[in-house]
């Protein structure tokens, strides 16, 4: 099982950590999410403990509860992360994404294609 976490996304927010992101709402698995980019010099990892130094952006998924808001304790919110790239070579083919494979005790955790399109879409616009 993942550990838990917290996450206070007003102090990201405050701090500029999470300042290219995008709420989405998964219909197809009915979760809202939280699709962020992390570009070369932002923080990232488990406490913001990591600075990434590739000139590759990153796309980063955490799952919310049903408002939106406020991370899932399950996980601690954080699923998933990919570079921008590898998402982009399959995007023709974009039919949705197992992030976390799940076990004998976990559910696996997906995001539909629709959903992580339009989330693409979005931050990839923020890029240009």
């Amino acid at each position: 099982m993942s550990p838990i976490v917290a996450v206070n996304y007003d102090r990201l927010e405050r701090e500029n950590i999470m300042t290219k992101q995008t709420k989405i709402l998964d219909k197809e698995y009915n979760q809202p999410w939280i699709v962020r980019l992390v570009t070369k010099g932002e923080k990232y990892g488990r406490q913001w403990c990591l600075t990434h130094d590739d000139d590759e952006p990153m796309i980063e998924f955490y799952m919310t509860d049903k408002g939106g808001r406020r991370v899932t304790r399950k996980t601690g919110g954080f699923v998933s992360r990919y570079y921008l790239e590898t998402l982009q070579e399959r995007r023709q083919e974009m039919t949705g994404l197992c992030l976390y494979g799940g076990g004998i005790y976990d559910k696996s955790i997906n995001i539909g294609g629709d959903a992580l399109e339009k989330a693409l879409a979005k931050l990839t616009k923020a890029t240009a």
